[in-house]
């Protein structure tokens, strides 16, 4: 009786600290605003079977060898000791792929369900991610790490909601094309960019009791690399990756990826029945802004 209540006490502990680990990810604060629609992005990655999960290793495309081949030993990469083909090839073996971030998948196994990440740990992935690419080039300390901001990741939306759709178009009208836009029409990437509804209409984006949001220092970036059936763990990559290779380290749109302190993303299907189209990716960038510690050649 004695080691049957032992085996039972074992048993119950190991499934509460199955509970707590689960919770643990159910409960991370979501940053991504519920009107973002990602209905696309659930679906389209397994049309064909060519994907069987949002992880890396279910990544069809990709197969063991080309995940062995990006592997990182610790090495840290100094762009001022390579050239920029060098270097983008060193932190991006291919547009999907950066160096380490199968191994820092699954040190951290961020989806509780890789079929199916919710918002809030696709956001923290992506802080995860944004990290790891920065040990790469050596910035490890506390004060180089990327946090996740909240009026970054709603300001990211409403430009694309501004961008994309006349939402906002009645009761905010003003100059085709232009930072604030209006911009259905316009050819301006970055229409949207300064566009900021007022705290009424911000309320339903942001958590309760949030003080709303404002102009503030940053930067945005906005890339059509990825496309809208990658899977999570990678959809990011190609934003980063094609940037990279075009601009090298000390490229205007790479620098923040590297030395901003906050961000937020917004990711876009604007051809929701093309399986293969682009997604793009609006990416705010604020917060205080560190030296590199590279010197540009």
């Amino acid at each position: 009786m004695k080691q049957l209540i032992t085996y039972t006490v074992f048993y119950i502990t190991l499934v509460n600290l199955m509970l707590f680990a689960a919770g643990d990810k159910n409960n991370l604060e979501q940053f991504t605003p519920p009107q973002a629609n990602w209905q696309t992005f659930a679906v389209k990655p397994f049309k064909g079977g060519t994907n069987t999960s949002h992880d890396p290793d279910g990544v069809g495309w990709i197969n063991k060898k080309a995940w062995d081949d990006s592997k990182w030993d610790g090495t840290i990469y100094n762009p001022t000791k390579m050239t920029k083909k060098q270097f983008a090839a060193a932190i991006c073996p291919s547009v999907d792929r950066i160096r380490g971030i199968r191994e820092v998948f699954y040190k951290h196994k961020p989806f509780a369900d890789n079929k199916n990440p919710t918002k809030a740990e696709i956001d923290e992935w992506h802080r995860i991610a944004i990290n790891h690419l920065r040990a790469l080039v050596g910035y490890t300390s506390e004060d180089r790490q990327v946090k996740k901001d909240q009026c970054m990741f709603a300001r990211a939306l409403w430009g694309d909601e501004r961008k994309f759709t006349k939402k906002w178009d009645k009761k905010y009208p003003g100059k085709l094309g232009s930072a604030a836009g209006p911009c259905v029409g316009s050819k301006n990437a970055h229409c949207g960019a300064t566009f900021i509804p007022n705290k009424s209409d911000q309320a339903a984006y942001l958590p309760k009791n949030h003080p709303g949001c404002n102009k503030q220092q940053g930067a945005e970036g906005v890339f059509s690399g990825p496309k809208s059936n990658i899977p999570w763990s990678l959809k990011w990559s190609r934003a980063f990756c094609n940037t990279l290779m075009a601009e090298g380290f000390w490229g205007g749109h790479v620098g923040p990826w590297f030395h901003r302190e906050k961000f937020g993303f917004s990711f876009w299907d604007n051809q929701p029945n093309n399986n293969n189209n682009n997604a793009i990716l609006r990416a705010k960038w604020t917060g205080k802004l560190m030296p590199s510690l590279y010197k540009k050649p």
